[in-house]
């Protein structure tokens, strides 16, 4: 019998096979499928790794980014941008963190010079360092340098290897998890990047100093050791008159003044922290055992002075004994460069002969006190001595001031304030000459007096609770000027309680960043702004400011021309009358308050980690 079709509402049977789908991916496919990327792209990753260092390398010997200054944080914030753009263009959680200890490597390496040696030899000798640091109380400060850096390359590790993990994760949710890894095109995009930044950032940092060609000559020198970052160390440089010698490291060398090069270099570790520029006409270092005198090419040694091996008068109950060293604290030169005073710890001090290196005479002048050389601004103010021609003016402790003779350390003349402490605490008073014949004492009680400088005979007193000066007064014929700690601008006369002018000049002050000034010339200076203190039309105005950026550096005035630095190394030249800045130069590295020194025609300056620039000054 014939099958017969039954009619129905869907006659063709249409058959619709759903698309085989791929197969999903373990988690241990795509671990092989990272590993596999990995090394796909590991040369280009090494290059990426490659560019971070030489761009950490290249904005370290820009700044050392001072904690003060606002354009640091723009910087470092414009550092943290870049990195994220190039870990969302890499996505790599290994090469980004890599990426990222690079560039703290290349700071390291732009500061330091060598800083793994110098890591690696603190923490190999961790267990000296701490017994000794418990036996002499004092903060080890290589110690504690090493363990900050150590401690930022692992933050900035950590840093990056957790937000490189997020960004990995981000692409992954929002674009699947073939996005996860980076790819060609993305390294590409980050190698192009980076290679933008350093190119404009190279481009920045030669065109911002518009007279970048001012500066005759350069002497670029690392933080050696690297504890000098945070610190005071041993060291000094001497001005002579075509040479410079200076101390880099462990080695002293002779620089020719004229060019800059290095013409002798000779090992030599230095014992003692300076502040300031030394004038002589030979060089004359503080060792750890005792004074040595060099030839100018510093081929010879021609004289050694041991310190004194006992201090006569000291008196140590046993558990100082342990405190004593018989190693200054600082020195300074005299009489043109022909004496020195070396200044000792427990009050005692001496005046040597740079000729031959004879002790003149060595002598208590202070109390039995330890100073904390950790903390070495407290020894190192220039107010509390004063070179008096062939005499020697000490400020002591409890208002007593004492007149030396230079050469033989004979007692002329004493001072006792009758103030001698003030809310407890010893006082001493800012000295400042007074013409040939007097000079003026200026203490924390609001008292300042004039005193003989030939017999020590009290001629004028002013006193009044708001003279408290922070710096020694400017004084000139009958009267001072000076700047108390709130900003406030004296005038006034030395012989009784006259006020002639008066004028708070920094009312957007800060205690936590320096004010510098020379009064003599008007000048004050403090965060962005430079100050001109009219006295004859009794008003302050504003000289010049400059925006993000903070004024350290002591006032240099000459004939009206004005020449102060920054924190973070930019020169300024300007005219106090035309208020018109003539030029700018950018050192590499950080400024101090003793960093610039007037030449006869150029000016020398100094950074923090002991580079030298010789600027020449016209415009």
């Amino acid at each position: 019998m014939d099958e017969v079709p039954v009619a129905n509402n869907n006659p063709v049977n249409l058959i619709i096979k759903k698309p085989e789908s791929a197969p999903r991916k373990t988690r241990k496919d795509r671990i092989k499928d990272s590993l596999k990327n990995f090394f796909i792209m590991l040369p280009l990753a090494l290059l990426v790794v490659a560019q971070f260092y030489f761009l950490g390398k290249s904005f370290g010997e820009f700044t050392t980014f001072p904690v003060t200054t606002i354009a640091s944080y723009i910087f470092g914030g414009s550092i943290l941008l870049m990195l994220l753009f190039a870990q969302m263009l890499m996505r790599s959680i290994i090469y980004s963190t890599l990426a990222g200890v690079a560039l703290v490597a290349g700071f390291y390496a732009a500061w330091f010079g060598d800083f793994i040696a110098p890591m690696t030899t603190n923490f190999n000798g961790i267990g000296e360092i701490l017994k000794s640091a418990l036996n002499r109380r004092d903060i080890p400060y290589n110690l504690l340098m090493t363990g900050v850096m150590t401690g930022i390359l692992a933050l900035v590790a950590f840093a990056q290897f957790f937000v490189s993990l997020i960004v990995k994760s981000f692409f992954e949710m929002l674009f699947g998890k073939e996005w996860g890894d980076g790819r060609v095109v993305g390294y590409v995009g980050a190698i192009a990047l980076l290679a933008g930044i350093q190119i404009g950032f190279m481009s920045y940092a030669s065109m911002s100093s518009k007279n970048q060609e001012k500066i005759v000559w350069s002497r670029e020198v690392k933080y050696q050791p690297v504890e000098k970052f945070i610190t005071r160390v041993p060291g000094c440089h001497i001005v002579g008159k075509d040479r410079i010698w200076a101390i880099e490291g462990e080695n002293a060398v002779s620089i020719d003044a004229k060019n800059g090069k290095q013409l002798e270099s000779k090992k030599f570790k230095p014992a003692v922290v300076h502040k300031g520029f030394l004038f002589a006409d030979s060089p004359v270092f503080a060792g750890p055992d005792g004074l040595y005198g060099f030839t100018s090419e510093l081929t010879a040694s021609t004289w050694k002075t041991l310190y004194p091996a006992t201090f006569p008068g000291l008196e140590l109950s046993e558990e100082k004994k342990d405190l004593f060293s018989s190693v200054p604290i600082t020195t300074r030169t005299l009489s043109g460069g022909k004496r020195m005073l070396v200044v000792y710890d427990f009050g005692f001090a001496g005046v040597y002969n740079l000729e031959d290196g004879t002790q003149l005479w060595f002598k208590p002048l202070d109390l039995q006190i330890k100073v904390n050389r950790v903390f070495p601004e407290m020894y190192l103010e220039e107010g509390y001595f004063m070179d008096a021609g062939d005499r020697l003016i000490f400020s002591c402790h409890n208002g007593l001031v004492k007149c030396l003779s230079l050469n033989t350390g004979e007692q002329i003349w004493t001072y006792q304030h009758g103030t001698p402490k003030i809310s407890g605490k010893s006082q001493r008073a800012f000295l400042s000459p007074n013409g040939s014949e007097r000079v003026v004492l200026s203490f924390r009680s609001g008292e300042i007096i004039t005193l003989a400088l030939n017999d020590g005979r009290k001629i004028y007193q002013a006193a009044n609770p708001a003279f408290v000066p922070s710096a020694p007064p400017v004084t000139k014929d009958l009267q001072a000027m000076f700047l108390t700690d709130e900003g406030i601008f004296y005038q006034i006369e030395l012989d009784g309680n006259v006020t002639v002018f008066n004028i708070n000049t920094l009312p957007r002050r800060s205690e936590f960043l320096p004010v510098v000034h020379s009064l003599a010339d008007g000048i004050i200076a403090h965060r962005d702004e430079v100050l001109f203190v009219d006295t004859a039309e009794r008003k302050v105005n504003r000289v010049f400011k400059v925006d993000k950026r903070i004024f350290v550096t002591r006032p240099i005035v000459v004939d009206k021309v004005l020449y102060i630095g920054t924190q973070d190394g930019w020169v300024h030249c300007l005219h106090i009358g035309s208020k018109h800045e003539k030029w700018r130069v950018h050192v590499g590295g950080e400024l101090q308050e003793d960093s610039l020194q007037l030449l006869d025609d150029s000016l020398l300056v100094r950074t923090r980690s002991g580079s030298l620039y010789r600027v020449n000054r016209s415009f």
